[in-house]
């Protein structure tokens, strides 16, 4: 560790209900570089009590910092901001696992990318990637999801892991990398100009109905 350069992260604050503050990582997979996890290893050390939490969405959040010390963390670690930009879950794909069909790492940045360049969006916007039908990265129950076959991607929209949770609507089965995400780019329009404020895909597809939705989206 003595080699490695500190780097400086981006987050988002978060305030806890026991007055503490986490701070969210914004990170690209869920990955951390040598000099990331030194300036993150540096605060754990200067603070006692902070701690290093994953989270569900592949971030990573600092947690327990006491509000006293929130500017002083801060100013350390890099930069704050109000909301992390949207992310991706995506699992280690067919190069690191030995269930994997495709790919997942490159197409998981394509989509991060059409995400961006396409909102902004009613509300937020979660996606999966999963190179298997096992759908380690929670593809069936995320917004946007792709789910890697022996050929190609089945592509779903709409899924939802709330109180009223339900896959998603499978939009294409067995399209390669290209046709899934111009698939994807057109349901992001279709929900970003269709969708009420404040509602999530989930939601816009039970409220038009299945049918209707998969009709405007061929």
């Amino acid at each position: 560790m003595k080699d490695i350069v500190s780097e400086p992260l981006i987050f988002m604050p978060v305030e806890r209900k026991d007055g503490t503050y986490a701070l969210r990582l914004c990170l690209n997979q869920g990955l951390l570089t040598p000099g990331m996890t030194r300036s993150i290893m540096e605060i754990m050390e200067s603070y006692p009590g902070i701690t290093l939490r994953a989270t569900t969405g592949q971030r990573m959040n600092l947690e327990g910092i006491p509000k006293d010390k929130l500017d002083d963390v801060v100013s350390t670690l890099g930069t704050s901001i109000p909301m992390c930009p949207p992310g991706v879950s995506v699992c280690p794909g067919s190069e690191l696992c030995k269930y994997g069909r495709q790919k997942t790492r490159e197409i998981g940045d394509r989509l991060l990318e059409l995400i961006k360049a396409n909102g902004p969006y009613p509300f937020k916007v979660k996606s999966g990637i999963s190179g298997c039908g096992m759908a380690c990265g929670l593809s069936f129950v995320r917004d946007i999801g792709l789910v890697g076959l022996a050929k190609g991607w089945n592509v779903h929209f709409g899924g939802s892991a709330r109180h009223r949770a339900a896959p998603g609507l499978c939009l294409a089965k067995s399209v390669s990398d290209d046709e899934a995400l111009a698939i994807v780019k057109k349901a992001l329009i279709y929900y970003r100009d269709t969708a009420r404020k404040g509602e999530r895909m989930g939601m816009l597809v039970r409220r038009l109905g299945h049918e209707v939705v998969a009709d405007a989206l061929k």
